[in-house]
C-alpha cells in the first residue's frame, strides 16, 4: 500500500508551523469554515505534484512574510520510506528526495495522488486553458515521454511566435519559419496522440462511473476537440498538420501569432448528448467533475498496480444520498489512503467512513484536537 505517513509545513498558507501523522486509510480534517482544511489537503497534492489544484502560482502558496515556504513529508511506498522536501524560496523551488535533488517534476509518477474539491466544476465551467492543463497534467503523470514533448513544442511554439512578430516580407518569413513548422508539426502531432489516448481512456473509466452516480439516467462521453485534423483518424496527422499551418498563414500574419495547434485545443465533456457547458445542471457538471477524477485515480491504479491517495474536498455536503452512496461503494472496494474534510461533525457523516480513522480538528492553522476511530 502507498501512504504518506507524516507531514511537517513551515509557512505554508496559514500554516506557521505543523508537524502531524496520518492514518494510512481514513484522514477526516474537521472544523469551521477558513481555518485551514483545505489548506492542509493542498500541501499534500502539492508534495506529490509540486502543483497546486487552486493556484498556478507557488508565491500564493507561502504564508507571512510571503517569500517563503517548505514541505517535508515521510511516504509509505514498496516498503520503502521516501522522505520528500520541497522548499520555495526568493521565486525558486527546491524538490529534494532522500537527500538527493530533483527537477521539479522528476518525480511525477512516482507519487501518485488525485484531488476533487469545488473548484473542479472550473473544469466545465471554464474555458479550455483549464481543460487542457487538466490533460496536460494527467499525460504527464502517465507517460514521462509527454511531457519532454509538450515542453518541447512549447519551446518551439515560444520561437516561432517571436519570428512572426518580426516585420519581413512574405518570402523572407515563410523560409524563417520553414525549420519550425517541422518541429513545430513533430512534437506538436506526438502531442495530440498522447493526449487523444488519455481522453479515450478517461471516458472508458468515467462513464461507467458516472451512470452509476446518476442511476443510470444520464450519460457522459468525452471528445478532444483538435484544432489541426480530425483526430477520429490520426494516420496523416502530421500531413493535416502542415495542411492547416498552410491555411492559417495569413491570419497568422494578421495576429503575429501560430493559430492552430494543441495549445488551442480543447476537451469536450458531454453529458446526454449535449455541451455540459451550456446544457447541463449545477449537480450533472459537479457528478461528471467527480466521475473524471476516480478516472484518473483508477487509471492510475492500472498503471501501478497501487492505488493514488485521495483527497476530497468537502465532498459530502456537495452530493445527495445517491452519490454519496455510488462514492462510499467505489472508496470501499480501493485499498487507498484517502482525506477529507467536512465543516461538519463525525455523526453527520456516512457511518461507512467511521469505523476506521483519524480524526484532525483544525483550528487558525493549528491541530486543535486529535482522535483515532474505533476499529483500528
Amino acid at each position: 500500500m502507498f501512504y504518506l505517513e507524516r507531514l511537517f509545513l513551515n509557512n505554508f498558507r496559514n500554516y506557521t508551523e505543523l508537524q502531524i501523522n496520518f492514518h494510512p486509510r481514513l484522514n477526516i480534517i474537521c472544523g469551521m469554515n477558513g481555518q485551514g482544511k483545505t489548506n492542509l489537503l493542498e500541501a499534500v497534492f502539492f508534495l506529490s505534484v509540486t502543483r497546486s489544484f487552486r493556484t498556478n502560482r507557488d508565491l500564493e502558496l507561502a504564508g507571512f512574510p510571503g517569500h517563503y515556504f517548505y514541505i517535508k513529508g515521510q511516504f509509505v511506498k514498496d516498503g520503502f520510506k521516501p522522505l520528500l522536501q520541497i522548499s520555495f524560496t526568493d521565486k525558486q523551488l527546491k524538490v529534494i528526495i532522500d537527500n538527493e535533488r530533483k527537477t521539479r517534476f522528476d518525480h511525477l509518477q512516482q507519487f501518485p495522488i488525485v484531488a476533487f474539491s469545488p473548484d473542479d466544476l472550473l473544469l466545465i465551467r471554464e474555458g479550455p486553458a483549464t481543460r487542457r492543463r487538466f490533460i496536460n497534467l494527467e499525460a504527464s503523470r502517465l507517460n514521462k515521454i509527454y511531457f519532454m514533448e509538450m515542453r518541447a513544442y512549447h519551446r518551439v511554439l515560444l520561437q516561432r511566435n517571436r519570428l512572426l512578430k518580426e516585420k519581413k516580407n512574405r518570402l523572407a518569413m515563410d523560409k524563417l519559419l520553414e525549420p519550425w513548422n517541422d518541429s513545430l508539426v513533430e512534437h506538436g502531432s506526438k502531442v495530440i496522440r498522447y493526449r487523444k489516448e488519455v481522453v479515450n481512456l478517461l471516458a472508458t473509466e468515467a462513464a461507467p462511473f458516472f451512470s452509476g452516480m446518476t442511476g443510470g439516467q444520464d450519460e457522459l462521453s468525452l471528445e478532444y476537440i483538435c484544432s489541426v485534423a480530425d483526430v477520429g483518424n490520426c494516420s496523416d496527422l502530421e500531413q493535416q498538420f502542415r495542411e492547416a499551418l498552410f491555411k492559417k498563414r495569413e491570419l497568422e500574419t494578421k495576429r503575429q501569432t501560430t493559430v492552430v495547434g494543441p495549445h488551442l485545443d480543447d476537451l469536450s465533456i458531454i453529458i446526454n448528448g449535449r455541451d455540459s457547458r451550456k446544457y447541463s445542471s449545477q449537480g450533472q457538471k459537479r457528478t461528471a467533475a467527480l466521475a473524471l477524477k476516480m478516472a484518473e485515480a483508477t487509471i492510475l491504479y492500472q498503471q501501478n498496480r497501487t492505488w493514488p491517495i485521495l483527497l476530497f474536498d468537502d465532498v459530502f455536503s456537495e452530493f445527495d444520498r445517491q452519490r454519496k452512496e455510488q462514492l462510499l461503494d467505489f472508496l470501499s472496494g480501493i485499498d487507498s489512503q484517502c482525506f477529507l474534510t467536512s465543516a461538519v461533525e463525525l455523526e453527520h457523516l456516512p457511518a461507512e467512513l467511521t469505523t476506521c480513522y483519524k480524526r484532525i480538528n483544525i483550528h487558525r492553522g493549528m491541530i486543535s484536537d486529535e482522535e483515532d476511530g474505533s476499529g483500528c
